[in-house]
C-alpha cells in the first residue's frame, strides 16, 4: 500500500479546490457527442460483450441490482 504524507496531500488538496473554485464547479463533458447510429452500434456490442462473459462464466448475474465478474474466468 502507498504511503501517504497528509500535510502534504492536505496543501496540494487544498491549493487544487482553490483553483477549481475560481475556474468555476461547473462540469464539463469531456466525450464528443455521438450520432445515433454509432450510439446504437456501441449499445449492440456492449450487450454482446455482456452475453459473451455471461456465457463463459465471467460475468454472474447475482440479483436485479448485484453482479459479479470473475477476472480470473478461463476462457
Amino acid at each position: 500500500m502507498r504511503k501517504v504524507n497528509w500535510n502534504s496531500y492536505k496543501s496540494k488538496r487544498a491549493s487544487f479546490l482553490k483553483t477549481k473554485a475560481s475556474l468555476g464547479f461547473k462540469r464539463i463533458s469531456s466525450s464528443r457527442i455521438r450520432d445515433v447510429e454509432e450510439r446504437r452500434l456501441l449499445l449492440q456490442l456492449d450487450r454482446a460483450r455482456l452475453e459473451s462473459w455471461k456465457r463463459e462464466g465471467k460475468l454472474e448475474i447475482l440479483g436485479p441490482r448485484k453482479l459479479r465478474l470473475n477476472i480470473s474466468a478461463v476462457k
